[in-house]
């Protein structure tokens, strides 16, 4: 079954692949969608799908065996049926280009910890599952804190051992006195500062 740029189909498939992008990258679910797929370091679904239609469009329109090459449409009957027919031509050979030129317009966050939107695995995969899941929510800043813990109902309070009455993840990278702490750079660089960090957090977050 197809799914196409714009198909209700597509928002019932998203759901299940923003899952399964949560899943290999070990984020929780209030991690923001642009966070978490910079993360992974793979362009969002509707993205793939809305270039890979410019380059279905330009096959159609250019390449002699293409089965709908020189076709007479009919007149669009479904507003729920978006043809590939009506989107921008763009050739194969820059679709990647065009993917990270439409990832770079729909992401708008901020976050210096993380890689701008690039197709291509952010610093320390090679780390260990547990250690690269605790640099990935250190990164994106949500993690399993007390502060988080607290809003779940899963603590009485958000308090953090340190003494600070709200233990966020802001909190234990640059001010809670019971570990290390590391920068956004370390985070995004994953340099020796944010592993010893990762080393004494990985198990509380």
């Amino acid at each position: 079954m197809g799914v196409y740029v714009g198909d209700l189909t597509g928002t019932i498939v998203d759901a299940e692949l923003n899952n399964a992008c949560r899943i290999v990258t070990g984020q929780l679910r209030p991690t923001p969608l642009p966070l978490l797929y910079s993360t992974a370091g793979i362009a969002p679904p509707d993205i793939r799908r809305q270039t890979h239609e410019n380059t279905e469009k330009h096959k159609q329109a250019t390449d002699l065996r293409h089965r709908l090459f020189d076709h007479s449409y009919p007149r669009a009957r479904l507003k729920s049926r978006k043809s590939f027919r009506t989107v921008e031509s763009v050739q194969p050979n820059q679709a990647a280009s065009h993917r990270l030129e439409l990832w770079n317009t729909w992401d708008n966050t901020t976050n210096e910890a993380i890689q701008p939107p690039k197709e291509q695995l952010p610093s320390g995969g090679e780390l260990q599952r547990k250690d690269w899941v605790t640099l990935n929510r250190a990164r994106l800043k949500v993690g399993k804190t007390a502060s988080t813990l607290h809003k779940w109902k899963l603590r009485p309070n958000s308090e953090c051992p340190c003494g600070n009455q709200n233990q966020s993840m802001d909190c234990i990278l640059s001010k809670c006195t019971e570990g290390s702490h590391c920068t956004d750079q370390d985070l995004r660089d994953c340099t020796d500062v944010a592993q010893a960090w990762i080393t004494h957090w990985r198990d509380k977050i």
